[in-house]
């Protein structure tokens, strides 16, 4: 049994209660045009060059999928992550996103940060999306659980439910993006309406899961009434959901989407006066706590 991931960062403390270890899982079945962790959105291994070291010297143009161009080109969608061009780059501006591991070498990985987790901490599965590996993501729960590590998964609630019935048992809380409120916005943005998700955080509500809702708020895109009364409504029609995380939009994803070539997003970054006002503007609506 084997998953793709990206990178296993230690020390997080925004991916859930205490010092956690977070898992980033490859592939995800969404494409959010502020997606903050863009390298996780293909499934299999993938090329990252960082401009800042790239010479243009077009050593890695001899890139048997013709995602690389004699003077600094790269067409990420091209790239099969056969790594030719890490290999002959002599700057070292290139790197693979992406690698292949076993649940048993992932926990090998985090085992020396147990004693940083103490009673609240832990492992979050996160990406990307876990459900979009569901075999893996269950076994690496399971194993963690087995272990005695508290486990986290953040999703974005779009994959069948019995991948979720399938990992329940062996996750401890639920991270789970609402990111859209209205289903063809929520198309237009993320390239599927969200009716499947709310189907299923219904589901998991329904079987007494741990849940803390996640709402990602991008200016000009969801940061209006609608959306809000819409996060309110599910905070009281759904009583597992425990608080609102407000995740104000960052471009950190933009240097990201550099190294792969793509363009910027195009969204703003809000001030800080307007996330401040997000907040008190959904905790008179909502019926749980709302944090930052």
């Amino acid at each position: 049994m084997q998953g793709i991931i990206t990178d296993i960062i230690p020390f997080s403390v925004n991916d859930g209660p205490g010092i956690r270890t977070s898992v980033f899982f490859k592939g995800c079945p969404l494409r959010c045009q502020w997606c903050h962790n863009p390298e996780t959105q293909e499934p299999g291994p993938q090329a990252m060059v960082l401009p800042s070291r790239c010479v243009h010297c077009g050593a890695c143009a001899a890139c048997p999928s013709g995602a690389r161009g004699a003077h600094g080109e790269y067409d990420s969608s091209r790239c099969v992550g056969c790594g030719l061009c890490v290999a002959r780059c002599p700057m070292e501006a290139c790197r693979i996103s992406g690698m292949a591991v076993t649940p048993e070498e992932v926990l090998a990985q985090i085992i020396p940060d147990r004693p940083f987790f103490r009673t609240r901490g832990g492992v979050t599965l996160t990406g990307g999306e876990p459900m979009f590996q569901p075999e893996f993501a269950v076994a690496l729960s399971s194993l963690l659980r087995e272990n005695g590590i508290h486990v986290v998964a953040e999703t974005g609630g779009y994959a069948a439910w019995e991948h979720f019935a399938e990992i329940l048992p062996f996750v401890n809380r639920f991270l789970f993006d609402w990111k859209i409120t209205d289903p063809e916005l929520h198309r237009r943005y993320t390239g599927a309406d969200n009716l499947l998700i709310r189907d299923n955080l219904e589901k998991l509500c329904g079987s007494g899961a741990d849940v803390v809702l996640r709402c990602p708020v991008i200016p000009g895109v969801n940061d209006n009434q609608a959306h809000f009364q819409g996060i309110a409504s599910l905070t009281k029609t759904l009583p597992s959901i425990r608080q609102v995380d407000l995740l104000p939009y960052h471009a950190l994803g933009n240097d990201k989407r550099a190294q792969l070539g793509l363009p910027g997003d195009g969204f703003s970054v809000p001030e800080e006066e307007t996330v401040q006002r997000w907040r008190e503007e959904l905790q008179a609506l909502c019926a749980v706590p709302v944090c930052l």
